[in-house]
Formats: C-alpha cells, sequence, structure tokens
C-alpha cells in the first residue's frame, strides 16, 4: 500500500459503507417487513432516481469546493439512513412503505455524495506520476478488504436476521458511524478557488458539468467505459439484488443464505491479485469481451437454474464478475480523466450506472406484474420470479449489441482516441 493515508482510509470508508449486514437477506427484508415484490422493485427506483438527480451535482461540487465535505455528507447521511431503517415494524404496511421511502431517498443521496468523491479524494493523494501504477494496487486491497468485510458481515448478518430481523439493521448503523468517523479523519488533497462569489461559483459549477459530460461525449475510452458500464452493472446488480429470492428459487433455506455470501467472498481473495493483472497484462478491449462472456453464461445459469447447491455454484460469475466490473472501471476511468474534472466525470460514471440500474429494475417490476396477471399467481410468487429471469440473458445480449453499436457509430473527436 502506498504511503497515503487518504488511500488507507478510503479502503476503511469504502468497507463501512459498502459491507451492510442485511444484503444477505436484502430483498426479503422488505418482503417481510410487509411490502411486495412490486413495491420493493418501485423502491429501488426512487433509490436510483435520488442518485441521478444529484449525482453528477455533487461530483462537479466535489471537483469545485473540495472532494472531503461530500465524503462527510456521505457519512452524515448514511447514519440518517440507517437510523430511519431502525424505525420499521411489522405490521404497519403504510408506515413502513414511507420509512422505506425515506431510507432510500438518504441512501440515494449518500451513494451520490460518496461517488466520485471519495475515489477522487484518494486517488489524486498519490503521487502524481506513479497514480496509475499504484491505484491498481489500492483498488486490489481495496478488493481484499471488502471480501473479509463481507465474509464477516454475510454470516453475522445472515445468522442473526433469524433471531431478529432488527438485529442486522442495528449493526449497520454502528459501521455508518465507523464511515462517518473515516471521513472525518481525511485530509482535502485538492486545491480549492478562494473568494469565489456564490453566484460564479455556481455557473462555474454548472459549467464544469457541461465541459465534463462534452469531455465524455468527445473522447472514444470515456464514452466506450460510460456505456459498457451501465449495461454490464443494470444486470449483474439486479440479480444480486434479488439474489435472496434466487436462493429461495433453488430451494436454499434462509441460514445458508450467509454461508453463500461467505463463499463468494473468500473467492474474491483469491481474485484480487488477478483483477490487477489483467489490467497490467490485458487491453480493456479484451477484459471487457471475456467479462460479458462470463456475466451471460451466470445470467443464464439463472434463467434455467439446477437445484440445490448446484444452481447457487453456477450463479458464482454473476457475484465475481461485478468485482472485476468495479475494478476495470475505476482502473480505466481513472486513467483517461484529468483530476481537474476527476469527480465530476467519475459521477457521470455513477448516474449512468445508477439511471439504467432503476429503468431495468422497473422494467423488472413491470415485467413481474405482466407475467403475474397472465399466469393468474400473486406477483411475489416465486414462479413469477422464476419467469422474470428466463428473459434476463436476451436483454443483456441485446443491449450490450446495442452499446458496442452505439460506440462504433460515434464519431469522435481528435481527443477521441485518447
Amino acid at each position: 500500500m502506498p504511503d497515503s493515508p487518504n488511500a488507507r482510509l478510503f479502503i476503511w470508508f469504502r468497507l463501512f459503507f459498502n459491507c451492510r449486514f442485511y444484503y444477505p437477506v436484502f430483498t426479503i427484508l422488505f418482503l417481510d417487513l410487509g411490502l411486495s415484490i412490486g413495491e420493493f422493485a418501485a423502491l429501488n427506483v426512487v433509490w436510483a432516481l435520488t442518485s441521478v438527480v444529484l449525482e453528477v451535482p455533487s461530483g462537479a461540487l466535489a471537483d469545485r469546493f473540495g472532494r472531503r465535505p461530500l465524503v462527510i455528507a456521505a457519512g452524515v447521511l448514511m447514519v440518517l439512513e440507517m437510523s430511519v431503517l431502525c424505525l420499521m415494524q411489522p405490521g404497519h404496511h403504510d408506515l413502513v412503505f414511507w420509512l422505506f421511502v425515506l431510507n432510500r431517498v438518504l441512501s440515494g443521496a449518500a451513494e451520490a455524495c460518496a461517488s466520485g468523491a471519495d475515489e477522487a479524494l484518494a486517488y489524486d493523494s498519490l503521487p502524481e506520476g506513479a497514480r496509475e501504477a499504484l491505484w491498481p494496487r489500492v483498488m486490489a486491497n481495496l478488493s481484499r478488504a471488502m471480501a473479509v468485510g463481507f465474509v464477516i458481515s454475510s454470516i453475522t448478518g445472515a445468522w442473526l436476521y433469524t433471531i431478529s430481523i432488527k438485529l442486522p439493521v442495528l449493526l449497520c448503523l454502528a459501521t455508518a458511524i465507523a464511515s462517518l468517523v473515516c471521513t472525518l479523519r481525511m485530509t482535502e488533497s485538492w486545491t480549492t478557488p478562494k473568494n469565489v462569489p456564490l453566484l460564479a461559483s455556481i455557473r462555474e459549477t454548472w459549467a464544469s458539468i457541461l465541459r465534463t459530460g462534452g469531455w465524455i461525449w468527445r473522447t472514444r475510452a470515456a464514452f466506450a467505459l460510460i456505456v459498457f458500464g451501465l449495461v454490464f452493472d443494470s444486470m449483474i446488480r439486479l440479480f444480486l439484488t434479488v439474489a435472496s429470492n434466487f436462493y429461495r428459487l433453488v430451494g436454499i433455506e434462509e441460514g445458508w443464505f450467509g454461508v453463500i455470501g461467505t463463499c463468494v467472498s473468500l473467492l474474491g481473495l483469491f481474485t484480487a491479485s488477478l483483477m490487477e493483472k489483467a489490467t497490467r497484462r490485458m487491453s480493456g478491449t479484451v477484459n471487457f469481451t471475456w467479462l460479458a462472456l462470463v456475466v451471460l453464461g451466470g445470467l443464464f445459469a439463472a434463467a434455467y437454474p439446477a437445484q440445490g447447491w448446484s444452481g447457487v455454484v453456477l450463479v458464482v460469475p454473476l457475484f465475481l464478475g461485478m468485482r472485476f466490473l468495479q475494478f476495470f472501471l475505476s482502473h480505466y476511468m481513472n486513467a483517461v480523466v484529468d483530476s481537474a474534472q476527476r469527480a465530476t466525470a467519475l459521477s457521470f460514471r455513477g448516474l449512468t450506472i445508477n439511471l439504467s440500474y432503476g429503468l431495468t429494475t422497473l422494467l423488472f417490476g413491470w415485467h413481474t406484474g405482466h407475467l403475474a396477471k397472465e399466469t393468474g399467481l400473486p406477483t411475489d410468487d416465486i414462479q413469477v420470479f422464476a419467469g422474470s429471469l428466463k428473459y434476463w440473458p436476451w436483454w443483456f445480449a441485446g443491449t450490450l449489441l446495442i452499446a458496442g453499436a452505439c460506440v462504433l457509430a460515434r464519431r469522435f473527436g481528435k481527443t477521441g482516441d485518447a
């Protein structure tokens, strides 16, 4: 690990921010609190819309006024998000639903504030001439830390859920406080303008958003990363969101959900070095090509699942695929973007990914409702869910081909091949 306090704190912040004890039971937490699968999908759309609205402005503010204040805001919002979740009481549907709405808004805002700002804060704190070489090492260490974190949170969260649905949430509140402490210890690595009038600052912030958006549109590497990133992420993340329902589909009892998360996280420990080697030895085109094949295979395994543990093993590539995707997007995007617009550009990446995820989740909710009407089954029936899964690999393949066509069809400026 390079000698950078911000880089170390970035790893701890991401660890506490992302390793949440309710993840092994995320979908069934909503369902067990009395919500339907349609309401679950709608609430995730609320989360995505909040992220979309705040994502790029927060990145531009980070580039304009400093990355640390935005990261601190993310920590504060996570504490509030978890505090609201602790208020949930089963048996009060309307109250639970509106508390979840508030929770999703706070969560989306926290994600938007952290996205771009935390990565830019850590990346720019590295020695300028060695950033591109050192960053894969930082990301590999982050991947290892996240693997250990998910092992602990998966086992503990799933086990505690069998005792009380509140216990995993209370532990998440504790990690939220820990993430806030990490942000308060970070130091600003970006020089911000001094004594600039408020109105001029607002104009410059919006101007920087337009400049960065134009740069992405004109730059082949950045445009391709944004387009392919949203296609990969939306499908993988949607599966990870409903993974606990998939385990029920293949006949796995809830007590084993944490074990599954643990095994996947342990695999992440071994794949961290592979991610670093892949970025050093292979081109971005090669890396995204083999990743597409891995994800497509995992989606077909989910669409036509084997029962029992075989069904779980065959979808493991989707879990590992998300790790590789995040690593590749971070490495290649940071390599092509300038420091002055780093947080804004990374926020554009987050915006498009969250928008795509929200739309895909909305489509999933609509599709399950359509299948329920056709079959006469309730929308939360496991067979309706199984029927929807059969369309996922074809959707991924189709959108991937469209993304490739968009990149090939685009005419880029002189910086297009950057």
